[in-house]
């Protein structure tokens, strides 16, 4: 059976998966997700005046920025979805290219099976590369 080599190139608002079972051969899409909030603007999430708040805790506490608490929300999505796969057997190695400061959320989020299996990360945002743009690029300059 191939080994299959999984791409996910993602940024706080969309990431796209894609698989191969060696150099030889093309990338194939082999799903995506879109998370518009993790491009809005911080008032268009503002649910709630902006300050503090007591939450239930005993002193005053600053809120989490909205726009990094969707960072965080969707990259935990991911983490959840990575995780399962690798505890399939569905890939035997991924590599990350993630925009920055989304790499260093969802590396956080990642379950230690998960860190392991990565054999290659770079905070470079590739999600709007086409397809074919994407597999040159990361043969070309990643040697993946």
């Amino acid at each position: 059976m191939a080994q299959k080599h999984w791409i996910l190139t993602a940024n706080a608002s969309v990431a796209r998966l894609f698989e191969r079972t060696s150099l030889l051969e093309p990338l194939i899409e082999l799903a995506d997700w879109m998370h518009p909030e993790g491009s809005m603007l911080a008032s268009e999430l503002e649910r709630a005046p902006l300050g503090h708040s007591i939450g239930g805790r005993t002193g005053l506490a600053p809120r989490m920025d909205l726009k990094h608490r969707e960072r965080l929300e969707f990259a935990h999505q991911l983490a959840l979805w990575l995780r399962e796969a690798v505890l399939a057997h569905s890939v035997e190695d991924i590599v990350l290219f993630a925009s920055d400061p989304f790499m260093g959320e969802l590396l956080a989020q990642l379950d230690p099976g998960v860190q392991k299996i990565i054999s290659l990360k770079h905070s470079l945002d590739l999600t709007s590369l086409p397809v074919h743009e994407l597999e040159r690029k990361v043969r070309v300059e990643f040697g993946v």
